[in-house]
């Protein structure tokens, strides 16, 4: 089975592969990025500039496959999001409500200002394009766990890898890595889980006999 590349690695391509920045000496300009289809398990896509670097103008681009559910979370600087791919589901607040969201269709603009809690949801597969000033981090309101074929991680942001952990919930990962499951769409093997104990949901990366990929949560999976 193909295992995820892992978040740390995610994190590799954003800073270094997957960056367009353009040196003083290119002058080969306009710069134009185009939009293509991310490799499986790759999260995040570095557009322009360093967002890490106080007071410089970045661009990413986030994606997610269907059904991924993004935690509340919070961030040091006005966030700006284009949804570039497929369509956006947008929340402000501590919890994750899905009562709160609010659809962001393809094209469509919206904001997730400077330390205001909110939170996500990819119905389909999705892609953001994230703009601003930097530095630009990511710190959830509330710790979540990783499961993954390493074991078990500790997430405090959703930008850096977690701390390998021996604990958590007992009710977080009943479902385990390599776990045959079938949704009411579609069904496959699950190579990660992520649980929120606050949010009370435990949402499952399932891969399909092709290779795609789609995240359900608990209580929309069956074992097989």
């Amino acid at each position: 089975m193909f295992s995820r590349i892992t978040f740390a690695l995610a994190l590799a391509t954003l800073f270094v592969a997957g960056s367009h920045a353009v040196s003083e000496s290119d002058h080969d300009l306009p710069v134009v990025v185009p939009l293509h289809k991310m490799r499986a398990g790759q999260w995040v896509e570095k557009v322009w500039g360093d967002p890490e670097k106080p007071g410089e103008v970045f661009a990413l681009r986030i994606h997610n496959d269907a059904g991924y559910l993004v935690m509340p979370h919070v961030h040091p600087m006005d966030e700006h999001i284009v949804v570039v791919q497929g369509a956006w589901w947008f929340g402000m607040g501590s919890r994750f409500e899905r009562s709160a969201l609010k659809q962001v269709e393809l094209g469509a603009f919206t904001i997730g200002p400077k330390n205001m809690p909110h939170f996500g949801w990819s119905k389909v597969e999705s892609t953001i394009h994230v703009y601003g000033v930097g530095p630009f981090s990511t710190k959830l309101i509330d710790p979540m766990y990783e499961l993954t074929g390493e074991g078990t991680l500790l997430l405090t942001s959703l930008l850096q890898p977690g701390t390998p952990t021996d604990s958590s919930s007992p009710d977080c990962f009943p479902l385990k890595i390599g776990a045959r499951v079938k949704s009411a769409e579609a069904e496959g093997a699950v190579v990660e889980a992520r649980c929120s104990p606050a949010n009370h949901i435990t949402q499952y990366w399932i891969e399909k006999t092709n290779g795609d990929r789609f995240w359900a949560a608990l209580e929309q999976l069956k074992p097989m």
